[in-house]
């Protein structure tokens, strides 16, 4: 019978050994594990992506002593029941690896479909505009307006 991915519980990366990076996190009210992170304009702080940025540094980490459920369920807007603070160390993932992102509300994502930020760091399929952050290795079907969700993703950044 065949097995398609399943999706960590607790964690963000999938498969891998990430390149990492830690950074100094900004006061955002969306920044959390599994958001897209650019660089601030203060040297070594991060802060989540937007709709099409580019030069997207990779991807927050759960902080090791932490699960992901603490930070959130995927719900209307990508809501988080916590956040990452100003000054919190977080930990970038990038490079060869497979994680787990938040795909924003209205989406239709096709295995293999090219994957761009969207607002709140989250991600939304791509036709042109934007950096292509990576490529989905999973359906997924956030239609409902409703209702964000996970996506598996193979990073190219």
């Amino acid at each position: 019978m065949p097995q398609g991915p399943i999706q960590p519980a607790n964690a963000i990366l999938y498969a891998g050994t990430p390149i990492t990076a830690e950074m100094e996190a900004e006061t955002v009210t969306t920044f959390g594990p599994g958001r897209l992170v650019i660089a601030d304009s203060t040297a070594y702080q991060a802060q989540v992506a937007g709709a099409t940025s580019a030069l997207v540094l990779g991807v927050a980490d759960v902080p090791s002593d932490e699960k992901l459920t603490e930070y959130y369920v995927p719900s209307a807007g990508g809501a988080l029941t916590k956040t990452f603070t100003a000054g919190d160390q977080i930990r970038v993932l990038k490079g060869d690896i497979i994680v787990k992102l938040v795909a924003k509300s209205g989406e239709t994502i096709a295995v293999g479909t090219r994957l761009i930020s969207a607002a709140a760091g989250m991600v939304a399929a791509g036709a042109t505009a934007g950096q292509c952050i990576g490529y989905s290795i999973e359906d997924v079907t956030t239609a409902i307006a409703a209702s964000c969700g996970w996506v598996l993703v193979k990073l190219t950044i």
